[in-house]
């Protein structure tokens, strides 16, 4: 009883805390995955800003800047505009159930999750992944000692250096089936994801970035009439297929891709995209990163200075990344007296930042429709 009074108070005084705050900053939008399970946090349109949201996000961390070269290929190790290297694990699943299905579930390949975890975590070029694709590694490999001759083989791996991973992201997986059993029953199956962050040097686990744990339903990814199933004198009649593996895996294979992009945008969140602002021209943006940073398509990004360890905001702004460089529009001006004679210097002309004032520009978040066109 004494905790709950405690906890009760304690949610009083956070209420009573928040009502003095006139409009607190809202950087991200819930994209409903479905009613019961995990959701994706997705960015707010950089057209649905208020004043109040034009902060730097909470996860951006400015210490360091000043250690920065710019260069993308020979960050500083201190840079917080370097790219992370990443080596991926997925464990073992667990399996629990009840009544029908129970074995066809133990059949789904975790080394498929892992690969497909790669695939996803390079494609947006914001890290650096180590593949466990050995498979593949080692047969090109082969074909190259093969094609070219044990010489020219030697010559290339010498020409490469190996990448040491920064920190390793290891995935437990718990899959759960549940049916009636009766005549006429369906299928419910769950995934949970547990993420954990490893510092494979020291051994230590990592509060940071911390993603969570990740749930799942067969029924966000299938109309349930599709895992209806009939059964006669205790054996299957007509409907899904629950004993069969082939058929429980492609169920397993959505939901876990699913569960992926839940963890993708969950990581965008925490380890946002910077870029440099080279120059503003009116609402223009020209940012000195690009693809090479994992800034992507239709990116919310706020435009803060830096200078002398303080961070102050500008505005928000649109961005569209090419490959080695972005653009973008600034859609609202932070109401302040820096950002006006900003705003009035690009009306002017060209304004570009001193070597005493750096003006960056930071993601907030998976942009609002990367799930749907690159997922």
């Amino acid at each position: 009883m004494k905790f709950v009074r405690q906890l009760s108070l304690s949610v009083l005084t956070m209420a009573l805390l928040a009502g003095c705050q006139s409009k607190p900053a809202q950087q991200t939008q819930t994209a409903q995955v479905s009613n019961r399970a995990s959701n994706a946090q997705v960015a707010k349109s950089a057209y649905k800003f208020t004043d109040a949201d034009i902060r730097v996000p909470s996860y951006f961390d400015t210490q360091g800047l000043d250690r920065c070269s710019f260069n993308p290929a020979s960050e500083n190790e201190g840079c917080p505009l370097k790219k992370s290297i990443v080596r991926m694990y997925f464990d073992g699943a667990q399996i629990s159930g009840e009544g029908e299905g129970v074995d066809a579930l133990r059949e789904f390949e975790d080394h498929k999750l892992l690969l497909m975890l790669e695939n996803q975590f390079a494609g947006i070029n914001r890290f650096r992944i180590v593949t466990r694709d050995d498979n593949t590694v080692s047969t090109e490999q082969q074909i190259f000692l093969e094609q070219q001759g044990a010489k020219a083989l030697a010559k290339k791996v010498s020409q490469q250096k190996v990448l040491k991973p920064d920190f390793i992201v290891k995935l437990d997986s718990l899959r759960t089936v549940k049916s009636e059993g009766s005549i006429t029953s369906w299928m419910d199956y769950t995934l949970e994801l547990t993420s954990s962050v490893l510092n494979p040097y020291t051994r230590e686990k990592l509060s940071y970035p911390n993603l969570g744990k990740i749930r799942v339903k067969s029924e966000d990814v299938r109309e349930r009439s599709e895992l209806k199933y009939v059964k006669s004198n205790n054996r299957y009649v007509k409907g899904f297929r629950y004993f069969d593996g082939a058929h429980v895996n492609a169920v397993i294979n959505d939901m876990a891709s699913r569960g992926i992009d839940i963890l993708l945008t969950r990581m965008l969140t925490e380890m946002p995209a910077t870029t440099q602002v080279m120059g503003i021209k009116g609402n223009q943006l020209s940012l000195d990163r690009g693809q090479n940073a994992g800034v992507l398509p239709n990116e919310t990004m706020v435009i803060f200075s830096y200078k002398a360890g303080f961070v102050d905001p500008i505005g928000v702004a649109n961005v569209t990344p090419s490959r080695n460089s972005a653009v973008g529009e600034i859609i609202r001006w932070k109401d302040t007296d820096q950002a006006d004679a900003i705003r009035e210097q690009a009306e002017e002309g060209i304004f570009r930042p001193t070597a005493g004032m750096k003006i960056f520009a930071v993601s907030v978040g998976t942009p609002v429709n990367f799930l749907e066109n690159r997922t």
